[in-house]
């Protein structure tokens, strides 16, 4: 029997680095989020002994190890078995993943990899995990276990899914799921452009630099994550009230209080894209996920949409179409086939 599974990417709107420790800790924290059809795919088997093998499509990578064993630096696809490690199945197992989008582009494809793993280990040992146990547990192991920098929201939006405001605090993540009318939806994707730059960041490193302006107490730093937290709330307001050319004035808002945040985060292509986007007539704009590169998105009225896309690609970047999901995380059984009979035997027993 094959235990399959999907979790989505997403798409965060306003008030990522808010989500990071230890500002969250200390001041709160909260992120305005759809998750989209864009996915993590997993399938997994459960195995007689205690060996698991890992097959990653993305990295073109076979990992087969004892569950035993050690974790090591520079163990390839390590966060995918520190996760496992901190489940402690009882028997082994063969794991195929692959995903929709590359990695490294922000579109918090780690934090939902992380989610699925999770979430199909737990289907697969009837572990009775709630969806906050997963995600939190798929956070905890990138950050306590493996000390990565990473935000809590890519994991809670993966295992959640649908369009939520979420806050973050000391005393843990608060998942809000959000009664948008269906026509604000409809409008809302009427709206929306998502773009690839083709330019792919580590987004750790970039967090890593945000927590120390962070704690350097740089007061544009620090006056940023406060600033972005209320463009949040009002965003949240706008949306919720079909308010939507507000809505794409606070993403350009946002954008602006991103940079301040960490001015690393934004290059002079991803200015150069931004600007040529809003010359044609985008109401705003945000680069998803830490900033470096990855993918765009651009909030634009619809007669306008034709000539933003055409002036970015001339710049290179890639028009990607957008929709929304509404399901989260899932996993389900296929009975009377294995790895074995899909992988032309590359998962032997």
């Amino acid at each position: 029997m094959i235990i399959r599974g999907k979790a989505p990417l997403r798409a965060s709107f306003c008030g990522g680095g808010s989500d990071v420790s230890p500002y969250c800790d200390q001041h709160g924290g909260c992120v305005l989020s759809t998750t989209i059809q864009m996915y993590i795919y997993g399938a997994l088997e459960v195995r007689d002994d205690r060996e698991v093998a890992i097959y990653s499509l993305d990295y073109d990578q076979l990992v087969q190890y004892d569950l035993d064993s050690e974790i090591r630096e520079g163990d390839h696809l390590r966060f995918l078995k520190a996760v496992i490690a901190r489940l402690d199945p009882p028997r082994g197992f063969n794991l195929y993943m692959h995903s929709d989008a590359p990695p490294g582009t922000g579109l918090g494809s780690s934090g939902a990899a992380s989610a699925l793993t999770v979430g199909l280990v737990n289907h697969a040992f009837n572990m009775m995990m709630s969806r906050y146990d997963i995600a939190q547990t798929a956070y905890e192991v990138e950050h306590d276990d493996l000390g990565a920098s990473v935000g809590r929201q890519d994991h809670y939006a993966a295992t959640f899914g649908g369009f939520n405001f979420i806050e973050f605090s000391a005393d843990g993540t608060l998942v809000i799921p959000l009664r948008v009318e269906r026509w604000i939806l409809e409008e809302l994707e009427y709206h929306i452009q998502l773009f690839y730059t083709k330019k792919k960041r580590d987004s750790s490193d970039l967090v890593a630099q945000q927590i120390g302006f962070y704690k350097e107490k740089r007061e544009e730093t620090l006056s940023a994550l406060d600033r972005m937290k209320d463009l949040t709330r009002q965003m949240h307001r706008a949306l919720l009230t079909g308010r939507l050319r507000r809505f794409g004035e606070l993403l350009h808002e946002s954008f602006q209080q991103k940079k301040q945040m960490n001015p690393l985060a934004i290059g002079s292509y991803l200015d150069e894209i931004y600007d040529a986007a809003r010359l044609e007539g985008a109401l705003g704009g945000k680069i998803l996920g830490a900033g470096g590169g990855g993918y765009f998105l651009f909030f634009t009225p619809f007669m306008r949409k034709k000539a933003v896309s055409q002036a970015l690609q001339r710049l290179g970047a890639q028009p990607v179409p957008i929709n929304l999901d509404f399901e989260g995380l899932r996993t389900w059984e296929v009975r009377g086939l294995t790895l074995r009979d899909e992988s032309d035997g590359m998962f032997g027993k």
